[in-house]
């Protein structure tokens, strides 16, 4: 019996880095692959088009295979969080970059209301009038 650690994704225990594929959209880790710009790709293993989430959808038609991209895919292992103990995560550039934009959305929410709570707390409601006053006489530099 094999013990692994919890943060280890099981995709990658015992398979070489050719093998490796998204654990998102299931692109193949070092394969140029080819993609439409609504996240559908080609998979050259199975002969089919693919969506975004890796799921068989049909074949494109003429005018929408004109916009076609060749990508270099490579795989890596992602952890969102800095947590130790969170597992990691095998996402191709396109996932990464589709993870940390869900993410960078969320810390800026988190940062907005931040601002607002401390604002809140201060100087009191923002559709006041006064507040208005009172923050730019913050923030005017008096030479």
């Amino acid at each position: 019996m094999q013990i692994r650690a919890p943060y280890l994704d099981p995709v990658r225990v015992g398979e070489t880095s050719g093998n490796l594929r998204c654990r998102c959209c299931g692109r193949p880790d070092g394969v140029v692959v080819r993609c439409l710009p609504d996240g559908r790709w080609y998979d050259g293993a199975d002969e089919t088009w693919r969506d975004g989430r890796g799921r068989r959808v049909p074949w494109p038609e003429a005018a929408e295979y004109g916009a076609t991209t060749d990508i270099l895919v490579s795989v890596e292992a992602l952890r969102i969080t800095r947590s130790a103990v969170e597992r990691v995560r095998l996402l191709c550039n396109r996932c990464r970059r589709l993870e940390g934009a869900v993410h960078g959305r969320a810390r800026a929410r988190i940062s907005i209301l931040l601002r607002r709570a401390i604002g809140d707390l201060f100087l009191g409601r923002y559709d006041d009038p006064a507040v208005l006053t009172a923050l730019v006489a913050l923030y005017r530099k008096d030479g």
